[in-house]
Protein backbone atom coordinates (compact mmCIF):
# COMPACT_ATOMS: atom_id res chain seq x y z
CA UNK A 1 0.00 0.00 0.00
CA UNK A 2 1.87 3.01 -0.81
CA UNK A 3 -0.21 5.38 1.46
CA UNK A 4 1.83 3.67 4.41
CA UNK A 5 5.05 3.79 2.40
CA UNK A 6 4.91 7.12 1.74
CA UNK A 7 4.43 7.49 5.85
CA UNK A 8 7.11 4.96 6.57
CA UNK A 9 9.52 7.25 4.37
CA UNK A 10 8.48 10.11 5.63
CA UNK A 11 8.76 8.93 9.90
CA UNK A 12 11.51 7.17 8.90
CA UNK A 13 10.49 3.39 9.71
CA UNK A 14 7.27 1.19 10.22
CA UNK A 15 4.09 3.40 11.35
CA UNK A 16 1.39 2.85 14.02
CA UNK A 17 -1.60 4.50 13.47
CA UNK A 18 -3.84 5.78 16.92
CA UNK A 19 -7.48 6.24 16.10
CA UNK A 20 -9.23 8.83 17.35
CA UNK A 21 -12.71 10.39 17.32
CA UNK A 22 -15.02 13.18 17.22
CA UNK A 23 -13.99 13.80 14.56
CA UNK A 24 -12.90 10.40 12.69
CA UNK A 25 -9.67 10.75 12.29
CA UNK A 26 -5.89 9.08 12.29
CA UNK A 27 -2.76 10.13 14.45
CA UNK A 28 0.62 7.89 13.25
CA UNK A 29 3.64 7.64 14.62
CA UNK A 30 6.72 6.07 14.31
CA UNK A 31 6.04 2.44 15.92
CA UNK A 32 9.25 2.37 17.76
CA UNK A 33 8.89 5.87 18.69
CA UNK A 34 7.79 5.17 22.48
CA UNK A 35 10.76 3.19 23.46
CA UNK A 36 13.75 6.08 21.76
CA UNK A 37 14.39 9.09 23.46
CA UNK A 38 12.90 11.29 21.66
CA UNK A 39 11.04 14.22 22.32
CA UNK A 40 7.34 14.61 24.23
CA UNK A 41 4.99 15.93 21.21
CA UNK A 42 2.85 17.77 23.35
CA UNK A 43 0.55 19.17 20.60
CA UNK A 44 0.38 15.43 19.50
CA UNK A 45 -0.31 14.27 23.52
CA UNK A 46 -2.94 17.03 23.57
CA UNK A 47 -4.77 16.14 20.76
CA UNK A 48 -4.74 12.36 21.32
CA UNK A 49 -5.86 12.59 25.15
CA UNK A 50 -9.19 14.78 23.78
CA UNK A 51 -10.02 13.20 20.89
CA UNK A 52 -9.40 9.42 22.09
CA UNK A 53 -10.67 9.86 25.92
CA UNK A 54 -9.42 5.92 26.05
CA UNK A 55 -5.85 7.38 26.52
CA UNK A 56 -5.93 10.21 28.47
CA UNK A 57 -3.50 10.39 30.98
CA UNK A 58 -1.89 6.99 29.90
CA UNK A 59 -0.44 7.33 26.62
CA UNK A 60 2.06 10.26 25.66
CA UNK A 61 3.00 10.95 22.08
CA UNK A 62 6.56 11.47 21.24
CA UNK A 63 8.56 12.09 17.97
CA UNK A 64 6.88 13.47 15.43
CA UNK A 65 3.08 12.47 14.18
CA UNK A 66 1.34 12.72 10.30
CA UNK A 67 -2.54 13.73 11.04
CA UNK A 68 -4.58 11.86 8.69
CA UNK A 69 -8.25 11.37 8.05
CA UNK A 70 -9.85 7.85 8.97
CA UNK A 71 -9.07 4.86 6.99
CA UNK A 72 -11.54 4.29 4.50
CA UNK A 73 -13.43 0.41 3.57
CA UNK A 74 -10.38 0.32 1.04
CA UNK A 75 -7.37 1.05 3.61
CA UNK A 76 -6.95 3.88 2.35
CA UNK A 77 -6.69 7.41 4.56
CA UNK A 78 -9.19 9.82 3.61
CA UNK A 79 -8.80 13.89 4.26
CA UNK A 80 -8.36 15.21 7.63
CA UNK A 81 -12.06 16.34 8.08
CA UNK A 82 -12.12 20.51 7.00
CA UNK A 83 -13.68 22.08 10.56
CA UNK A 84 -10.89 19.94 12.47
CA UNK A 85 -8.14 20.80 9.83
CA UNK A 86 -9.52 25.07 10.75
CA UNK A 87 -9.74 24.78 14.42
CA UNK A 88 -5.99 23.48 14.32
CA UNK A 89 -4.09 25.57 12.04
CA UNK A 90 -6.19 28.42 10.91
CA UNK A 91 -8.60 29.89 13.98
CA UNK A 92 -7.24 32.39 16.15
CA UNK A 93 -10.02 32.13 18.96
CA UNK A 94 -10.98 29.14 20.87
CA UNK A 95 -13.75 28.32 23.36
CA UNK A 96 -14.30 24.73 25.38
CA UNK A 97 -17.33 22.42 25.70
CA UNK A 98 -17.69 19.82 28.03
CA UNK A 99 -20.21 16.96 27.52
CA UNK A 100 -21.89 15.57 31.14
CA UNK A 101 -22.62 12.14 31.57
CA UNK A 102 -25.89 13.26 33.14
CA UNK A 103 -27.64 14.25 30.37
CA UNK A 104 -24.89 14.16 27.39
CA UNK A 105 -25.70 17.43 26.58
CA UNK A 106 -22.82 19.98 25.75
CA UNK A 107 -21.72 22.73 27.94
CA UNK A 108 -20.11 26.18 26.64
CA UNK A 109 -17.32 27.60 29.17
CA UNK A 110 -17.62 31.61 28.71
CA UNK A 111 -13.39 31.72 28.71
CA UNK A 112 -12.08 32.34 24.95
CA UNK A 113 -8.42 31.21 24.92
CA UNK A 114 -6.20 32.91 22.03
CA UNK A 115 -3.86 29.75 22.28
CA UNK A 116 -4.76 26.55 21.02
CA UNK A 117 -2.21 24.58 23.71
CA UNK A 118 -4.03 26.78 26.43
CA UNK A 119 -7.63 25.67 25.47
CA UNK A 120 -6.80 22.19 24.70
CA UNK A 121 -4.83 21.72 28.48
CA UNK A 122 -7.82 23.86 30.17
CA UNK A 123 -10.72 21.74 29.05
CA UNK A 124 -8.34 18.19 29.71
CA UNK A 125 -8.09 19.86 33.40
CA UNK A 126 -11.63 20.50 33.34
CA UNK A 127 -12.07 16.64 32.71
CA UNK A 128 -9.80 15.47 34.70
CA UNK A 129 -11.39 17.23 37.86
CA UNK A 130 -14.84 16.26 37.15
CA UNK A 131 -15.87 12.28 37.17
CA UNK A 132 -18.57 13.41 35.65
CA UNK A 133 -17.19 14.62 32.48
CA UNK A 134 -17.86 12.29 29.62
CA UNK A 135 -16.10 13.91 26.70
CA UNK A 136 -14.28 17.57 25.96
CA UNK A 137 -13.92 19.54 22.63
CA UNK A 138 -12.39 22.98 21.58
CA UNK A 139 -13.95 24.96 19.05
CA UNK A 140 -13.54 27.62 17.47
CA UNK A 141 -15.02 31.23 19.16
Amino acid sequence: MQEFADLEDALGGTVERFPISRPDASLIQLESAPYLDLPTNRRGTLIRWVHATFTRGKHVTVGDVVLAGRLDDQGAYEDVPEWFEKVLLETEHFMVHAQFIEDMLWRQHERVFDDWEQAYTSVLLHAERNAFVNHVRVVPA
